[in-house]
């Protein structure tokens, strides 16, 4: 994400409209607030029927205070504008969290989802509790009006934020994660937001209560008109500080303060409801300390009310903590106004850094004219960075042309004398390429040299150390094609069947000795085999059935006879699996005791498979020649005999040499 070279933001509370121009420094990575200014709407709540019209009036007088027109903006909107809602739901992921989210905001949300727009972050997660999530809501037509209004005044909207999540991007960047439970309390006009805060976790919660309760009262109890109340309220008011206290000498003063102090203690009795629910519903610690923001933070004695109150330390909220101002003369300005920039400052930090909680609310034509906006941009750029190297590119190659005929002139005698040479050079490559296929049989020879080693090997691993030999391998080479009408029904050579049509067959012939186990022996020597067999194939690449032999791929022999020797990967934990399963199906079928299975496949783990492997692939058991039964007293040694396909054999030796 690029670093723009200002960022803008917007708060629209229930007073005030507000906004700041912050200057990233891309070098340190910082962020620098270079001006800020607010405007207050009529306090009045009769005058609401006119907000907007306000508001589009005080937004325009802003952004030709700071020279903003076009630019891009992120925005606040008020509590009262906005729902939230921490929700508790079982841990899942994928589809399934978005789906139960959905269900969740349906049950929540006061409004059908087709007239909203919402988000939702999942704020808590541990191993031993559920996560909990944030979803945030607002109307649409709310929306659609608002940031109408910013394209009115010459703004682009780029995102729309709840206020307490900018609030909380603030509080994290400038103070970090204090130990314990955090509180802010942000004062507005018509609502007070409650923002819990504690490491890894955070909940918010509004209460429809704010300065304009305090004004109300004090326009009651001196029974004058709102905004004349507001401005006594604004000019004399302070919070009581009780009995305990000396009153002012003026009886107004006195007795605004008293009312102010009522007032405020209603407030205080809300949030001490909020307290306990948080710690008794949320399972949330008690809060070790306060930190009031928002308009109604700066009346006088406040904050000694708030800590009377709540009896634990309570200060302003300072968002400027560890963010710089670009000129130190707007310093003493700033400080005056720090607890209206704790959005601003939120805001800011989320369009330069990855904030670890970021909503957006933009309703979803803005996003699409948004992003055709930026792609038509690149669009743009795309087609000035095409065209402009095909240009200089034109104008090179215009005056390249005409150099390079000139040089082509100048080497005709050396290209005359290089095409000699070429002639003789082709002389050369014939004959290379000629000694090359003559060599061709020999270099094949000796690579088939182990290839009846590796066999006799293979066998070897799989053979029992007792009771069982081998004797001879007796090799059946294909028959001539014929065709099917002609083709005699050859008789199986004694002790084997018929080898595959086009392939080569070994019969492997042996003895086995008269044992408890029966001819059971063979059968974990041929199974032992295929076992083998089946893994090595696979490691070579060749899993699926042997590929025979026909006069097509005949020509062939010569490009593949290496590949038995090709050193692969080892076979996966999954092929030895599906292999061994296969021998279990075998051994069940032929009846084996349970037992015997068991240790039989444990063997089989054991056996180990060569990195040069020959390829071949045993018959199946039906195919084998054994006796069905034990051998008896007077025949204490029996014959036996196992058909083996060989893959890609070694071809007789032979030379064609001129």
């Amino acid at each position: 994400m690029s670093i723009p070279k200002r960022i803008i933001t917007l708060s629209i509370g229930s007073q005030t409209v507000s906004l700041a121009d912050f200057r990233p420094d891309p070098k340190k990575g910082t962020l620098r607030l270079h001006g800020f200014d607010s405007r207050e709407f009529l306090p009045d709540p009769a005058a609401d029927a006119t907000r907007v019209s306000q508001a589009s009036l005080l937004m325009g007088e802003l952004v030709e205070s700071f020279k903003a027109k076009d630019q891009p903006v992120r925005l606040t909107l008020p509590a009262q504008s906005t729902f939230s809602r921490m929700v508790k739901v079982p841990a899942m992921g994928g589809t399934e969290l978005a789906e139960t989210i959905s269900h969740e905001a349906k049950q929540n949300i006061p409004y059908p989802l087709e007239e909203v727009i919402w988000d939702y972050r999942t704020v808590f997660e541990t191993e031993n509790h559920d996560p909990e999530v944030l979803i945030v809501a607002a109307k649409t037509d709310l929306l659609e009006e608002w940031t109408g209004m910013l394209h009115s005044a010459r703004l682009r909207p780029e995102c729309v934020e709840l206020a307490g999540v900018a609030l909380l991007n603030a509080f994290r960047y400038n103070y970090g994660e204090p130990d314990g439970c955090s509180l802010l309390i942000d004062l507005g006009a018509r609502t007070t937001n409650l923002l819990f805060v504690e490491p890894g976790k955070f909940f918010l919660r509004t209460i429809s209560s704010g300065g304009s309760n305090l004004t109300s009262s004090v326009a009651k109890e001196f029974g004058e008109p709102f905004s004349a109340a507001d401005a006594r309220k604004l000019s004399d008011g302070f919070i009581g500080q009780g009995s305990n206290f000396e009153e002012p000498a003026d009886p107004d003063q006195a007795k605004l303060a008293k009312v102010l102090r009522n007032a405020a203690t209603r407030l205080h009795a809300e949030v001490a409801r909020s307290i306990s629910f948080y710690r008794s519903q949320q399972a949330g610690a008690a809060p070790q300390r306060v930190f009031l923001c928002g308009g109604g933070a700066s009346m006088q004695l406040m904050v000694e009310f708030w800590e009377e109150k709540l009896g634990i330390p309570v200060e302003r909220f300072n968002p400027l903590r560890c963010i710089g101002v670009t000129s130190p003369s707007k310093g003493p300005q700033l400080d005056q106004n720090a607890a209206l920039l704790g959005e601003h400052v939120g805001l800011a930090l989320q369009r330069l850094l990855n904030c670890p909680v970021s909503m957006n609310l933009l309703p979803p034509a803005i996003r699409r004219k948004s992003t055709l906006g930026q792609y038509t941009l690149v669009a743009g750029l795309a087609a000035a960075c095409i065209c402009a190297p095909m240009l200089a590119w034109g104008f090179h190659l215009k005056t390249a042309t005409a150099l390079a005929s000139a040089r082509a002139s100048a080497l005709a005698p050396e290209i005359e004398e290089a095409k000699k040479w070429e002639k003789e050079i082709k002389g050369i490559r014939d004959k290379i390429q000629l000694t090359l296929k003559q060599s061709a049989p020999i270099e094949k020879a000796t690579l088939d040299r182990r290839y009846w080693v590796s066999l006799l090997d293979s066998i070897h691993t799989c053979l029992p150390k007792e009771l069982i030999w081998i004797t001879s391998l007796g090799i059946e080479r294909p028959a001539p094609a014929q065709p099917a009408a002609e083709a005699p029904a050859a008789p199986a050579a004694s002790g084997a069947t018929p080898s595959k049509a086009g392939g080569t067959r070994v019969i492997l012939r042996g003895f086995f000795l008269e044992n408890p186990r029966g001819v059971d022996i063979v059968d974990e020597f041929g199974l032992a085999l295929s076992y083998k067999a089946a893994l090595e194939r696979t490691q070579a690449g060749g899993a699926k059935a042997l590929p025979q032999k026909t006069g097509d791929n005949k020509k062939k022999e010569t490009e593949s006879a290496d590949k038995a020797v090709i050193p692969a990967e080892p076979p996966s934990a999954g092929s030895s699996e599906t292999e061994i399963a296969r021998i279990r199906s075998e051994c069940e079928k032929s009846r084996w005791n349970g037992d015997a299975i068991d240790r039989f496949c444990d063997r089989l783990k054991g056996i180990p498979i060569s990195p040069h492997p020959v390829l071949f692939q045993v018959a199946p058991i039906q195919d084998w020649t054994r006796p069905t039964n034990t051998p008896s007293q007077t025949e204490w040694v029996q014959e036996f005999a196992i058909p083996i396909d060989l893959q890609e054999p070694p071809a007789p030796l032979s030379l064609n040499t001129p």
